[in-house]
């Protein structure tokens, strides 16, 4: 689903929301639209129109920033990139470290996107006073997952802890920051705020709401960006623009499914920070 597509159909009331309890439901539905199939943009378009509340936004443009990011993750299933950790001491970070038999991979992550459904993991992890970006499987003997109860961002979401104890680590699993997206730092806010506009879009369409020039401005920020091919310190202006140009659009979206749908409007107040997650940072970035 491109942009066009998308707002011909909003206009057209052919897109409708998939509704999603949980997030074995998302699965299903992600799988049943081929949404793994699209390239990043279009993925982060249809998941954002397509989902019924804001995990599900945040989820699929996490994906798409996973497809962009990370060239070498494979298209199946769904991928997390596992970078936080525990600021205590108490548990140890997740390191690489050479022995007799190959590489291994010991230590924690301390936060695991959707940890109950992830297929593939990209681990930051540090190795001879670098960092090395592996991918690791689920499966893989010696990974521990672990999700948090009742998470209150994002509560539908689950969101993990991770723990390596020697996990063997092929070199054609390990990778540089030159293996990364050109731009990096600002794949997740691009994905992210573009997946939320589309949703923004979708709902105010599907709820009989007009599609405003402040409804839509983010949408069409964000193309100009991918068609221009912009890169570095301006891709990341871009991105800011596109965080203040969404932060507009939520607050008429706000006010417009506060007398539409009471149900959706207690979701969109409980997880509406992330409107604001990336704009601090993003800020500080683009001076």
């Amino acid at each position: 689903m491109g942009i066009d597509e998308l707002l011909g159909g909003i206009e057209s009331g052919s897109i409708e929301t998939i509704v999603c309890d949980t997030e074995a439901a998302w699965r299903e539905a992600w799988t049943k639209h081929e949404l793994g199939e699209l390239d990043s943009v279009p993925m982060a378009v249809a998941g954002g129109a397509l989902a019924d509340r804001l995990a599900w936004v945040f989820h699929a443009g996490y994906q798409a920033m996973l497809r962009r990011a990370f060239p070498f993750c494979p298209t199946d299933g769904w991928a997390s990139y596992l970078v936080a950790e525990d600021r205590s001491g108490e548990y140890p970070a997740a390191v690489l470290e050479k022995t007799t038999k190959g590489k291994r991979l010991s230590g924690c992550k301390s936060w695991v996107a959707a940890s109950e459904h992830v297929d593939h993991m990209v681990v930051r992890a540090i190795c001879e006073h670098r960092n090395e970006y592996v991918l690791i499987e689920r499966e893989a003997q010696g990974v521990g997952l672990s999700s948090r109860e009742s998470p209150s961002f994002l509560p539908e979401l689950s969101q993990g802890f991770a723990v390596f104890e020697n996990v063997v680590v092929s070199e054609k699993k390990m990778f540089s920051r030159d293996h990364l997206s050109s731009n990096f730092l600002g794949e997740e806010p691009y994905h992210v705020l573009l997946a939320l506009s589309a949703y923004m879009a979708a709902q105010t369409g599907a709820h009989g709401g007009p599609l405003t020039a402040e409804i839509v401005a983010p949408i069409h920020l964000a193309r100009q960006l991918t068609e221009k091919k912009v890169e570095g310190d301006k891709f990341m202006q871009g991105v800011a623009q596109l965080d203040k140009a969404t932060t507009r659009a939520a607050l008429q979206f706000g006010l417009f499914i506060e007398r539409e749908n009471k149900e959706l409007f207690h979701r969109w107040e409980r997880d509406k920070r992330l409107v604001h997650m990336f704009t601090r940072d993003l800020e500080r970035r683009a001076k």
